[in-house]
């Protein structure tokens, strides 16, 4: 019987790729085994080595094994802890920062976040907050002044495999005229920002997830762009609203207030079905609801996708 080689290798990687968050689950593999599958990396240069050297001798599929095998294990890792593959670091005394403070005029604030979770709200009481702690005994970097914020996880001036979760909790005031920018890295992050006035938001995710809810808050201009993960977005009903969606590898959902007058001009090609369900109308390559022309307040938003998928749902249907 003749095996055919590139099927063993698919099968041989879809087994692993799904053996391994099945294991993890079960309790078959730790933690911080999973987190640091990704060490294995180097193997699959030397499979593709193996391959060219052994092409013409009967241990040729010897090469692929390996390199499907590493490649079940690293991704399977991806898949059975999420976001926060590759952090490691846990087991430590964990490190906390807690700040609070004020802005003047229009201030910037910047949060960089990789590896851990972040949930950002507003606060009533015209301060900033920050508490922030690090699971791996690092501890996160908060710099303030009285026109900018900037929260950061600790990396040394690189990127560091093993320097544990980061676990933020941040308040901003809610009159500040503020230009929020925000970026995630291996993690999730949820932003919940009624009241918040910002100039301008910008939120940049990298193999995580982020929920953002705009409802109560004004934005001026908002850009969200996704890698390889997955982002929500309900936008405000009783503000307008200017933005630039992108999607690489992944998916965004953005949920339409009732009352809402939306208009999606795609730079991509985006099917009825991604539309339908929110009600847009597609007129060339601008989609627009009914109520567009006729509503109080609008939402001009321009999309582009690459390899990812971006659904506009109603007012129900991110719930």
């Amino acid at each position: 019987m003749r095996v055919d080689r590139s099927r063993l290798n698919w099968g041989i990687f879809l087994i692993v790729l799904g053996a391994v968050p099945l294991a993890y689950h079960q309790g078959a593999i730790s933690p911080a085994a999973i987190g640091e599958a990704w060490r294995l990396w180097p193997l699959i240069i030397v499979g593709i080595g193996l391959t060219i050297i052994l092409s013409r001798t009967p241990a040729f599929f010897v090469g692929g094994l390996v390199v499907a095998v590493c490649l079940g294990l690293v991704f399977g890792s991806i898949l059975a802890v999420g976001p926060n593959v590759g952090c490691g670091g846990d087991g430590k005394s964990p490190r906390t920062v807690s700040q609070v403070g004020s802005f003047d005029g229009q201030p910037t604030v910047e949060l960089d976040l990789q590896c851990g979770s972040a949930n950002v709200t507003t606060s009533t009481d015209g301060l900033w907050h920050v508490d922030a702690s690090n699971s791996g005994g690092n501890v996160p970097q908060v710099t303030a002044s009285n026109g900018r914020l900037q929260v950061g996880s600790t990396t040394g001036g690189n990127w560091s495999f093993t320097r544990g979760t980061d676990d933020w909790r941040i308040q901003l005031p809610a009159g500040s005229d503020i230009n929020l920018n925000s970026s995630l890295d291996m993690g999730d992050a949820h932003f919940s920002l009624n009241s918040a006035k910002l100039a301008s938001a910008r939120f940049t995710l990298n193999l995580g997830e982020l929920n953002l809810d705009l409802s109560g808050a004004q934005v001026g201009n908002l850009n969200v762009s996704t890698n390889l993960g997955r982002a929500e977005v309900t936008l405000d009903a009783a503000s307008d609203l200017t933005g630039r969606l992108h999607t690489n590898l992944g998916k965004l959902e953005v949920c339409i207030p009732e009352g809402l007058g939306v208009s999606v001009t795609s730079t991509s090609s985006l099917s009825s079905s991604e539309f339908g369900e929110a009600g847009l109308i597609r007129h060339g390559a601008t989609w627009q609801t009914l109520n567009y022309y006729t509503a109080s307040h609008k939402a001009d938003l321009t999309v582009d996708t690459s390899l990812g998928s971006v659904e506009f749902k109603d007012a129900g249907g991110c719930k």
